[in-house]
C-alpha cells in the first residue's frame, strides 16, 4: 500500500528535484560561472531528490517483500512455500520465510546510502545559507 500512495508522487518529487538541478546548473553555465553545489537551493534540491529516491526504493521493497495482510501469499509468491513468515520488521526491512531471508540484500544498504546524503545536506541547507549571508557572495555575469 505504501508504493500505491507514495509511488507517483515520489517519482514527481525526484523529477522535479533532478529536473531544479539541471535547471539550476544550466542557468549558471549561462551566466558564465561554474555550478556551485554548496549554495542552499542545490543542496535542498539533493535532499529531496535523495529523500524521493529513498521512498520509492523503500515503496518497492514494502510492496513486494512486506507481508501485510496474506503473509502466506508474500512466501508463496517470492519462495514458492506456503507459509506464514516467522518474522518481519520495517527498519530494517526484513521477512524471513521458513528460515530465509526473501528481502534482497541490496535493499537495506540502498535505503541507508539514500537516506544519509538526504540528512545530511538537509542540515547543510541552513549552514549555508547562514555562510551565504555572512559573506559577500560576487556577483556573476556574463
Amino acid at each position: 500500500m505504501f508504493l500505491v500512495f507514495l509511488g507517483p508522487p515520489g517519482a514527481l518529487v525526484l523529477i522535479a528535484a533532478g529536473y531544479g538541478l539541471v535547471a539550476h546548473a544550466v542557468r549558471r553555465i549561462r551566466q558564465r560561472c561554474a555550478p556551485r553545489l554548496a549554495s542552499p537551493r542545490p543542496l535542498g534540491l539533493v535532499s529531496v531528490a535523495a529523500l524521493s529516491a529513498a521512498v520509492l526504493v523503500f515503496g518497492y521493497a514494502d510492496a513486494w517483500y512486506s507481508p501485510g495482510l496474506y503473509g502466506d501469499k508474500t512466501c508463496l509468491a517470492r519462495m514458492g512455500v506456503r507459509a506464514h513468515p516467522r518474522s518481519s520488521g520495517h527498519f530494517p526491512l526484513s521477512t524471513v520465510c521458513s528460515g530465509v531471508e526473501i528481502v534482497p540484500a541490496w535493499v537495506n544498504p540502498a535505503l541507508t546510502a539514500l537516506a544519509a546524503p538526504a540528512v545530511l545536506t538537509l542540515v547543510a541547507v541552513p549552514v549555508a545559507y547562514a555562510v551565504r549571508r555572512l559573506t559577500a557572495v560576487p556577483v556573476c555575469g556574463g
